[in-house]
């Protein structure tokens, strides 16, 4: 995929010395690439309603645009609602600049709670979210806003509508933003696991008119997943609030991206039948690795979430990490060592030990407790690669839990991983494809 869009940008993108060489029209991005993008909003995402350029900011990745949204509606002290299990991202730019407070939406205590598939419930989410929002203020926190990635990271499926509109008639009652990060928005995929799973429904295609309202409604998107671009370093907010639009522009004037690049996305933008062709061949690739492996991982007894978007598939390895206490498929006995309880050193220092054997045997998977995960064992792992390099990955992970399991958890003296080793990352995305 990477070639793809490599061979496209080549044979479209020519420099322009009054607009690349120069500053242009400043730093909310440029004129060619905004409207390329509120055309593929209208068009692709079924925007309901027209969408203006002038509402639109661009900056160097979507890490960028939630790290400038927090500082823009974050003072020191007031906090970010996120349901957990939380892309990481996610809490690395709530304290940075803005020195904001990341306020996890949890939902394993709440009455009814049976699965993962609450996660993605109305009628839970509600519960979650004034649950989190009253014991923030509790606690003398200011909520100012609530962030989701929809589809979600790193559980690999979108939210139904209507826990969206939930999701939304929340922040409208407390008067609080929200930023839908959609950066995955057509990495989705066909999945006979989970038949009925939801496809993608963008925020803007629904009518929240009586649910929200729209100044303090926001969307973030990206080139880096779809376009399998990470390199590019584009991100864009869509706002129809002009003083968070402002806000974002004015940030942006310390790094913008340059137009040149900018425009080179614009151009895939506004070739309509490459980018179709582009998603559909993208989104096929991905359902390929998918099902290699989660074979894969039946072969070996590893339980997963079953998931139809992103990159990423949720896996769970507490059977190796608590193998007395886990019984055949490593899931039933795991309620009581919520993070949190008196287990949690101990997880942790295990859960170490498993991510630097993993290292050692080259190969690196994400610690589910760096997602914010309630539950002990899972990790997230990303399977687009090359087929080549996910069988590989895979098999060094196999490698890993088989010497996690045989050494039974003995003392062990603590190695060095020695610098310069060739970690093969399941989610490099080798063949055009990038990990979030």
């Amino acid at each position: 995929m990477h070639q793809d869009v490599a061979d496209h940008i080549v044979k479209n993108i020519h420099c322009n010395p009054p607009v690349h060489l120069t500053y242009g029209t400043g730093p909310a991005g440029s004129p060619r690439l905004r409207k390329a993008l509120a055309g593929f909003l209208k068009s692709t995402f079924h925007a309901r309603e027209d969408v203006d350029p002038e509402n639109i900011v661009v900056m160097g990745g979507v890490g960028g645009i939630n790290e400038a949204f927090m500082w823009s509606v974050c003072n020191e002290g007031e906090g970010i609602i996120i349901p957990r299990p939380l892309y990481t991202g996610f809490s690395q730019v709530i304290p940075a600049r803005s020195r904001g407070v990341l306020i996890p939406a949890t939902f394993q205590d709440l009455e009814g709670y049976k699965s993962l598939d609450d996660c993605f419930n109305p009628e839970m989410n509600h519960k979650a979210f004034e649950a989190a929002y009253m014991k923030a203020t509790k606690d003398g926190i200011t909520v100012k806003g609530v962030v989701i990635a929809h589809p979600h990271n790193p559980l690999g499926r979108c939210y139904p509508p209507e826990t969206l509109r939930v999701i939304a008639k929340f922040c409208n009652k407390h008067k609080i933003h929200l930023l839908v990060d959609e950066i995955y928005a057509f990495s989705t995929f066909e999945n006979p696991e989970i038949p009925d799973a939801l496809p993608f429904t963008s925020i803007m295609a629904l009518d929240l008119e009586e649910n929200i309202d729209r100044s303090l409604l926001h969307m973030a998107y990206g080139a880096s997943k779809d376009f399998c671009a990470n390199g590019l370093r584009l991100g864009m907010i869509y706002s129809k609030n002009e003083g968070l639009i402002g806000s974002m522009a004015s940030v942006s004037m310390f790094g913008w991206p340059s137009y040149i690049i900018q425009d080179s996305w614009a151009t895939m933008l506004e070739d309509e039948k490459w980018t179709t062709a582009f998603l559909e061949k993208n989104q096929k690739l991905m359902a390929d690795n998918y099902a290699a492996t989660v074979s894969f991982l039946g072969k070996h007894g590893i339980p997963h979430y079953p998931s139809n978007a992103g990159h990423i598939i949720w896996i769970n390895i507490s059977k190796f990490i608590f193998p007395s206490i886990t019984d055949s498929d490593g899931l039933q006995n795991l309620r009581h060592l919520k993070l949190g309880s008196d287990d949690e050193m101990k997880y942790r220092e295990r859960e170490g030990k498993v991510l630097q054997r993993l290292l050692q045997n080259g190969v690196f998977v994400a610690a589910g407790s760096s997602f914010f995960t309630e539950e002990f064992g899972w990790f997230r792992l990303t399977f687009t690669v090359t087929r080549d390099a996910l069988e590989e990955g895979l098999e060094r992970v196999w490698k890993t839990l088989q010497e996690v399991r045989k050494d039974a958890w003995a003392p062990a003296v603590q190695q060095t991983v020695e610098h310069g080793f060739k970690s093969l990352t399941i989610g490099m995305r080798l063949p055009g494809h990038s990990e979030t």
